[in-house]
C-alpha cells in the first residue's frame, strides 16, 4: 500500500500514520495521532525532500511535488 497523500510505500505498520496498518496515510503525512497534516505542511516537506535527496532546485521541486500531489487521492 502507498500513502494516499504523498505516494510513499508503506511496508510495515510503523510506516502508517499512528502506527496503524489501516491508516491510508504515512507517518510523515500525519501527526502523532495518525491524523492527516495540512496540505501545505506536507507539500513543504516533500519539496525539502526533493531538494535534499534528489538535488532538485526549489522551483523544479515545487513543480514535481505539485504534479505528484495532484494525483494523490487525499488532494483530488
Amino acid at each position: 500500500m502507498n500513502c494516499q497523500s504523498c505516494g510513499l510505500p508503506m511496508m510495515i505498520d510503523s510506516d502508517h500514520g499512528g502506527g496503524r496498518a489501516d491508516n491510508v496515510y504515512c507517518q510523515y503525512c500525519t501527526d502523532s495521532a495518525g491524523n492527516l497534516k495540512p496540505k501545505e505542511e506536507i507539500r513543504e516537506g516533500m519539496i525539502n525532500l526533493y531538494m535534499q535527496s534528489f538535488g532538485k532546485l526549489r522551483e523544479e521541486a515545487e513543480k514535481e511535488v505539485d504534479i505528484r500531489m495532484a494525483q494523490m487521492p487525499a488532494w483530488v
